[in-house]
């Protein structure tokens, strides 16, 4: 089932199967703002108090905004600004131009369909969000460059789940798999910051840090199981994003708890960075780049 209505004070989208309910954003990114699961009635995505949603601006500070919830990072995380190519000397935005980008929005054979054309780039982003028959939630996305070169880029999932005591995030690496840490907070060590667990909520102090898997995934997945047995998972073609970054907040980072799973293009939020470490990704001169990922409880 698919509705209008409103997400605080903004324009929503919602999609609905038997067991999610998702409330998008196209005025705000096309951004999931909210997911529930329909048994428990519980809100699974980090959402922020307030009746009034902080609205990110074209050249707004992202973590001044919302900063909540599952937001596209394309075609960067980091700020970023090439030194050569079809897009030389043009900054890429912090957390990437997508997620500021009023999208389009149309109904389609019972799907909703979701487009922006970027201001930067000669970039057309769409996405396509429709409920399955299963219960789950599928989003069909599509990235045409018109460009006639090749377009550098990283496309990250900013999949913000909601801190809870008990839950642990599953995924296909295994304990000992190698890793690189991207940032930690002082005072804690390495090797006591858990892949997979909340160490425990500490408003303002709580360790926040995030890593990479150096690895690609043997299978396009991720999950969350929580205290109760619920589980939430996703699944997606591990060839077109074949690569995990995770970020757990125990409350340094604006009081808020949460574990993020980032499936993406390529490690180390931003292009200019994954290529130094060996890691690229590129969308072909006129191609489109399409992937697709389901999202279910079980």
């Amino acid at each position: 089932m698919i509705s209008f209505g409103k997400y605080k004070d903004r324009d929503a989208l919602v999609v609905e199967s038997d067991s999610l309910r998702a409330t998008f954003l196209h005025r705000d990114g096309a951004k999931m703002t909210s997911l529930v699961d329909k048994l428990s009635k519980k809100e699974l995505l980090l959402t922020k108090d307030g009746e009034k949603y902080k609205e990110l601006s074209y050249n707004g500070s992202y973590v001044d905004s919302e900063c909540s919830a599952f937001d596209d990072m394309f075609p960067t995380i980091d700020p970023y600004t090439p030194t050569s190519g079809a897009y030389k000397g043009i900054a890429y935005p912090d957390h990437g131009e997508t997620c500021r980008l009023d999208f389009d929005v149309r109904e389609v054979g019972g799907k909703a369909v979701l487009s922006a054309e970027s201001k930067l780039f000669d970039v057309l982003y769409e996405k396509t969000v429709y409920p399955t028959g299963d219960g789950g939630i599928r989003i069909d996305y599509s990235i045409h460059n018109k460009k006639d070169e090749p377009f550098d880029f990283i496309w990250a999932g900013h999949v913000m789940l909601k801190g809870e005591d008990g839950m642990r995030l599953i995924t296909p690496f295994s304990e000992d798999a190698p890793i690189e840490t991207v940032f930690a907070t002082e005072g804690y060590s390495l090797s006591e910051l858990p892949r997979d667990t909340l160490l425990g909520f500490k408003a303002g102090r709580g360790a926040a840090y995030k890593f990479y898997y150096l690895d690609k995934m043997r299978e396009g997945r991720f999950s969350v199981k929580y205290s109760d047995g619920r589980e939430l998972a996703f699944s997606f073609d591990e060839k077109k994003l074949p690569y995990l970054g995770v970020w757990i907040n125990n409350g340094e980072f604006q009081n808020i708890y949460n574990i993020a799973p980032e499936p993406c293009t390529a490690p180390f939020d931003a292009p200019d960075k994954a290529l130094l470490k060996g890691y690229s990704s590129k969308i072909g001169a006129n191609e489109k780049f399409e992937f697709s990922i389901k999202i279910s409880v079980k």
